[in-house]
């Protein structure tokens, strides 16, 4: 056995760079040293669970050769590189034996077993490790091997379990090999761990050129000569650490394949099946996300993702290599428990809602409408032809949340005919819930479209709230934009106590289609409701600051903004003094949690 594990490595920078360098160029052009034919194939889209073999031989060559070659070419007095190097070539080819032939399951098992083997008998092994609350190494002695190989075949099978999602794999490696070599770097004393670093460096470059959407599906070879290669440079690279940092880490960056399959086995067993079954077809885990309505490619993106956030907190702990056993464990369940969070976030966000008859949700209480834009449009149209008086609330997160502590709001809204999620936190905190929500109906785009509808219709509008000459302007904008557009009345929103019942009789005389409102939530919504029937306006809607976006004295949020819910960031940089409204967002945040905690228990 060659001994990876002594003090002094004679790697040099120079030498390291270009093995990387040179893994970089070979992956990106192996696959163009080949037929129109083969290229047209690799550019086909692999649907899930489909085994594409013309496209695995071409994939699986290059991936093997530009990971294992470059480390050849470099290694010379490197025997970690050189026996990583052969352990991948060996994978690799037991790899495109199974892509040709499909091996059956149990020679797929024997041949790991065996590159388990020689990887030991190359140098790579655990042959001592210091426990927690130790301040001594504990020889492995004869179990040594055996750990080892158990180790590097869980490790290879979880990189191989990713081949069922197509394209996942490239880029997670890229990144996970990243951090490895990153994680050697820092905390790898072992002669071995420089070597490590460059290997998993290599094994990212190699990775690299396969996250092309023009790169021909990877098949097993591929995925075997990565897993190994990462499972080797997780031991190399870790000699003589701790048992926290030889298991921790490569279990954190693992995560998301790691994940994978747990959740086949756990899903398995729920299920009746057996744990150990060789020939059984597990549902892993990114079969249960699509199952729940995230498209492949948004599944890959979320594991992705998953795997940047687990390697980030991998690599926290291993420049806490010196903090106390407790401490670490303490920030690791801490971050795993708000990492399960931000993940089960992200994946109810992601989904595509499902198809529902109902028209409304109850989103912590508050009954959301389905409607787009298009259906709540012809839902007023319904509500002026009633000439009935009907309450529209555009209704963004703070709303939802101050419902929670004002009952006078919160009978506004549930006696509103509409209330509309104007904000992209409403939409995704009801999917969290698993409610189907589709869209946003914000109250300035609402209340333009309206506009426009009343001129094409001769309605007539007015105008109320905002500061004096606000709404005036913000008329003046609107014909300006839709000349037809009936105007029949503007009027500020700083009217006195005493001044409020002539208001409403002379908004009331004047007999508006629709009327908005822009004294700001929850004001708004309860004027309205307390003077509904004396308006007798048939559709009166809360729009709040719409005023001043329509009279130019206040910009929008860029688009991309808008589509990417930060919107509210935009609102508070032009306005700080809104800052404390987003206390709300957290506190949302955390009700949508525990209800659905709730509804799951």
């Amino acid at each position: 056995m060659v001994d990876l594990g002594g003090p002094e490595s004679h790697l040099r920078p120079a030498v390291a760079a270009a093995a990387v360098t040179v893994s970089l160029l070979l992956s990106f052009v192996t696959p163009n040293l080949i037929g129109p034919r083969m290229r047209r194939l690799a550019r086909e889209e692999v649907p899930v669970g489909i085994r594409p073999r013309r496209q695995w031989v071409l994939s699986g060559l290059s991936i093997t050769l530009s990971l294992a070659l470059p480390l050849l070419l470099f290694a010379r007095d490197e025997p970690a590189l050189r026996a990583i190097a052969l352990l991948s070539l060996l994978a690799g080819a037991a790899g495109l034996a199974n892509d040709v032939f499909a091996l059956p399951r149990v020679v797929q098992v024997l041949a790991g077993i065996l590159i388990a083997w020689a990887a030991v008998h190359l140098g790579i092994a655990l042959d001592e490790i210091k426990p927690p609350f130790v301040s001594h190494l504990i020889a492995l002695g004869r179990w040594s091997s055996v750990v080892t190989m158990i180790w590097l075949l869980l490790v290879a099978y979880a990189v191989v379990v990713c081949r069922r999602l197509p394209r996942l794999t490239p880029g997670l490696i890229a990144i996970v090999s990243a951090t490895f070599a990153l994680a050697a770097f820092i905390a790898g004393p072992s002669r071995s761990a420089p070597a490590a670093g460059v290997a998993g460096l290599a094994a990212a470059a190699a990775a690299l050129g396969a996250t092309r959407r023009s790169y021909p599906a990877l098949g097993s070879s591929a995925h075997w000569a990565l897993g190994f290669a990462l499972a080797a440079i997780t031991v190399a690279g870790m000699l003589k650490n701790t048992a926290f940092l030889v298991l921790a880490v490569p279990l954190l960056v693992l995560g998301v394949p790691v994940g994978e399959t747990t959740y086949a086995i756990v899903y398995g067993a729920a299920r009746g099946g057996s744990r150990f079954a060789l020939g059984q077809r597990r549902e892993l885990l990114h079969d249960a996300l699509i199952r729940m309505g995230l498209s492949p490619r948004r599944t890959v993106l979320l594991f992705q993702a998953a795997t940047a956030y687990l390697c980030a907190v991998a690599l926290v702990l291993v420049v806490l290599v010196r903090v106390t056993f407790v401490a670490k464990l303490g920030l690791l369940g801490a971050a795993l428990a708000a990492g399960f969070v931000l993940f089960f976030f992200a994946a109810r966000i992601a989904a595509e809602p499902g198809e529902s008859a109902e028209e409304r949700v109850n989103l912590l209480g508050v009954p959301l409408a389905r409607m787009g834009m298009e259906e709540t449009l012809a839902r007023v149209e319904e509500f002026v032809r009633d000439r009935s008086p009907h309450l529209i609330v555009t209704s963004d997160s703070t709303g939802i949340v101050r419902a929670r502590d004002d009952p006078e709001f919160q009978e506004a809204l549930r006696s509103a005919a509409l209330v509309t999620a104007d904000g992209r936190g409403v939409v995704w905190m009801a999917r969290v819930l698993g409610l189907p929500m589709r869209e946003r109906v914000s109250g300035v785009d609402m209340m333009e479209r309206l506009c426009q509808r009343a001129a094409e219709r001769d309605w007539g509008i007015y105008l109320l709230g905002a500061e004096p000459g606000v709404a005036e302007a913000a008329a003046r904008a609107l014909c300006a934009r839709y000349p037809r557009l009936r105007v029949v009345g503007t009027h500020h929103g700083y009217f006195t106590p005493a001044e409020e019942p002539g208001l409403v009789r002379v908004i009331a005389e004047t007999r508006p289609d629709l009327l908005f409102v822009a004294l700001g939530a929850p004001k708004q919504e309860t004027w309205i409701r307390r003077h509904q029937d004396e308006l007798g306006v048939p559709v009166a809607i809360g729009v709040g600051g719409s005023f001043d976006v329509l009279a130019g004295r206040r910009k929008r949020a860029p688009v991309w903004m808008q589509r990417a819910g930060l919107e509210w960031l935009y609102r508070v940089l032009q306005e700080p003094k809104r800052l404390p409204r987003l206390l709300a967002l957290p506190r949302l945040v955390w009700m949508t949690l525990r209800e659905a905690l709730r509804r799951r228990g």
